[in-house]
């Protein structure tokens, strides 16, 4: 029952964004990422955007430097704000990304966050679990984010955070523990999050946010990858979880795909971004 329910889901998705692209976009959408129809563009076509190695950034929190790159929409306006994706695992997903936006012609910032390659990445998957992604989350909205934000024109009501495996938890992580009524993020994607790694602990975390608040304000998407490697099971469990709480304002979308667990994200990455900002 759960997976017919899942496929029919999915098909209204894919249906809906399907209906969205004929008609050119949202029109009075005011998210800035689906190219609009407009006598200004008209004159200027959209362009692939503009990618930079960015100077890496110190964290008081975690005590790293993160090498960092960025995407820039080049048919950039004056006075003009955009969204913006902040995306974990830059060194291996940014271009995946980029090149999505670039296809999907989306006027979107994103910042690409590497991570700290020691013996076997072992901080990246200390600091996407809890109690220590409390400091990356710190790192991300209290020292990158003002830092890009003071310098590039980024709409601040329209933040997504985007991660796959152990930061596709950590993703999870930051839909629970963001300001309930303040929220920095927006948006949020997990690539087939490591939902394995403490699950009562997640609960619990669940169980926590929904005592501060019944409502969840987030467009989140949940992609399983039920290939022959995968966590789709336990992403399945974390989607069930969320459904289960009865968050207001929580527009919960998963995605299922039977692929293996790394080549979801650039199996997938087109649908989930057309799905991010459909309306």
């Amino acid at each position: 029952m759960y997976t017919q329910f899942k496929v029919l889901t999915r098909i209204v998705i894919c249906t809906l964004v399907m209906s969205l692209s004929a008609c050119g976009g949202s029109g009075g959408s005011d998210t800035g990422a689906m190219q609009q129809n407009t006598s200004n563009q008209a004159t200027q076509p959209f362009m692939p955007g503009e990618r930079f190695q960015l100077d890496a950034i110190a964290s008081g929190y975690t005590g790293v430097s993160y090498p960092l790159k960025i995407y820039l929409p080049q048919n950039r306006v004056a006075n003009k704000t955009y969204p913006v994706i902040y995306a974990l695992d830059a060194e291996w997903r940014f271009d995946t990304i980029a090149d999505s936006l670039d296809d999907n012609k989306m006027e979107v910032i994103l910042v690409g966050v590497e991570n700290y390659a020691d013996d076997n990445y072992k901080h990246r998957e200390d600091y996407s679990q809890w109690p220590l992604a409390r400091d990356y989350f710190d790192f991300i909205n209290k020292e990158l984010a003002p830092s890009i934000e003071a310098r590039y024109p980024v709409n601040q009501s329209d933040r997504t955070i985007m991660g796959h495996s152990n930061t596709g938890l950590f993703v999870g992580l930051v839909l629970l523990m963001d300001d309930p009524h303040q929220p920095f993020f927006h948006r949020h994607v997990s690539f087939d999050g490591s939902f394995w790694a403490h699950p009562e602990t997640t609960l619990q975390l669940i169980d926590d946010r929904r005592a501060q608040s019944q409502a969840l304000k987030s467009r989140t998407i949940l992609v399983g990858a039920n290939g022959s490697i995968g966590n789709v099971l336990y992403v399945r469990e974390f989607d069930a979880l969320l459904e289960g709480a009865n968050f207001a304002q929580l527009d919960l979308i998963y995605l299922e795909y039977k692929q293996d667990h790394i080549p979801v994200v650039a199996h997938s990455v087109d649908e989930v971004l057309r799905a991010l900002y459909r309306d």
